[in-house]
């Protein structure tokens, strides 16, 4: 596994924020998230490093996990209030 630069991470953990922006209060599960980011040519990012920047993101308070009422082991991720602000100040 091929660790991502602090750029490269910054990069992604700022991706993450505006797809997450962009799905409205919904929420995005892992997979389309993971998706998204390969398509931007971050292939190096596996569901390992992923999770990580999920939980770092977490651990920040920009972002939290959705409520889901079927099969919330599967987890979908919605964007903050602190996130927003985040996004708008970059």
């Amino acid at each position: 596994m091929t660790a991502l630069t602090p750029s490269q991470r910054e990069l992604v953990r700022l991706s993450l924020l505006r797809y997450l922006d962009a799905a409205e209060g919904f929420g995005l599960g892992e997979g389309i998230l993971l998706s998204s980011i390969r398509a931007e040519g971050f292939r190096v990012v596996d569901e390992s490093i992923l999770q990580k920047e999920l939980q770092y993101l977490q651990d920040k308070g920009f972002i939290a996990v959705a409520e889901k009422t079927i099969s919330p082991e599967l987890r979908r991720w919605r964007i903050t209030a602190n996130g927003r602000d985040l996004l708008a100040q970059n």
